[in-house]
């Protein structure tokens, strides 16, 4: 197509909405929509639910528009406001196209059990989130106004829930001393080697910080996984990845259930244990040994979900530092 025949269409289309005041732009093309598409849980921590507000706003206009900010009071019941959010976005929405975006929040679990006790009895809190989007018109020339507002509102609801999690009865379990000495012996350690190790070991005396370079040495480390949902929300919790972990991060060893891996109930203990080889976790085998020394983390990554709605499953994450002092050594 020649350029003085696309300048000539530009020029149509801009006289064209030149001519038209809002409310014919109105009448001939639709007013700009915004809908709101869901109201999802974007994570979740120790603290609190994030909770996020997907959006599209279409514009029909043969010109684009910006949208210039979204506002929104969160309401507890319909009419207890809980907080505002809001988002400067200038964002510009083209000709005919629709933008998607989305207003993020967060809920505490204090604030949650707190409107809970006057809601007896329920899993599950009314939200909503009400609000408007302002539209700059400012770049469609002609028009008789400069913005334009569109007001929103959304009912969702929010889970009775406030996970918290502790780690107890951490500890070394040794084998006996004929079989210390068998495995330490069966890694490539001379028998007088082997059975002085592991006389140190069994009588509890303190070990060289090199007392296990170079030797491949199978040890299990168990614990207790105490978990407790202090609200009354139907909820799964499904163990996914857990890890003895240095203080830098680096993996030791996995840690699993020694049962299933899946939580439903207001609170349970889920026994774990961990196959930990010299190899790789000399040190800290040493420092439990010793009672002193650079601590273990234990870090648990978990999916979350609720039964009853919509939401799909959350993660969960979760460590604890254990000092090596408090670790029991079960021979």
């Amino acid at each position: 197509m020649k350029k003085s025949k696309i300048f000539a269409i530009a020029a149509s289309a801009a006289l064209l909405v030149v001519a038209f005041s809002c409310q014919t732009m109105n009448n001939v093309f639709g007013k700009p929509e915004l809908s709101m598409e869901k109201v999802g849980i974007k994570s979740l921590d120790l603290e609190g639910i994030t909770f996020n507000c997907d959006y599209a706003v279409t514009n029909p206009y043969p010109i684009g528009i910006s949208l210039k900010s979204v506002a929104a009071d969160i309401l507890y019941n319909k009419s207890e406001k809980f907080t505002s959010v809001s988002t400067d976005n200038g964002v510009t929405i083209e000709a005919g196209s629709k933008n998607s975006n989305s207003l993020n929040f967060k809920v505490p679990y204090t604030t949650i059990l707190n409107f809970a006790k006057s809601a007896s009895g329920k899993t599950f809190l009314p939200f909503s989130v009400n609000g408007s989007a302002a539209l700059d018109l400012s770049a469609v020339t002609g028009l008789d106004i400069q913005s334009f507002s569109i007001p929103f509102a959304k009912d969702f609801d929010v889970p009775v829930f406030k996970p918290s999690f502790s780690i107890s009865n951490v500890k070394l379990k040794l084998p006996t001393m004929t079989a210390l000495v068998s495995s330490l012996a069966a890694s490539g350690v001379s028998t007088a080697k082997a059975t002085q190790l592991a006389t140190q070991v069994m009588a509890g005396q303190q070990l060289a910080s090199n007392a296990f370079d170079g030797i491949d040495l199978n040890l299990d480390v168990t614990m207790d996984l105490n978990v407790k949902n202090s609200g009354s929300a139907p909820w799964n919790m499904v163990i996914k990845n857990c890890a003895l972990q240095t203080s830098s991060g680096s993996r030791l060893a996995n840690v699993r259930p020694t049962s299933g891996n899946s939580i439903s109930s207001e609170n349970a203990t889920v026994p774990m244990t961990a196959s930990v080889n010299t190899l790789q976790a000399g040190a800290m085998i040493v420092a439990i040994l010793n009672k002193k020394g650079s601590n273990p983390i234990v870090s648990i990554e978990s999916g979350i979900s609720f039964p009853g709605l919509n939401y799909a499953e959350v993660p969960l994450s979760y460590s604890k530092e254990i000092a090596v002092s408090s670790i029991g050594i079960d021979k």
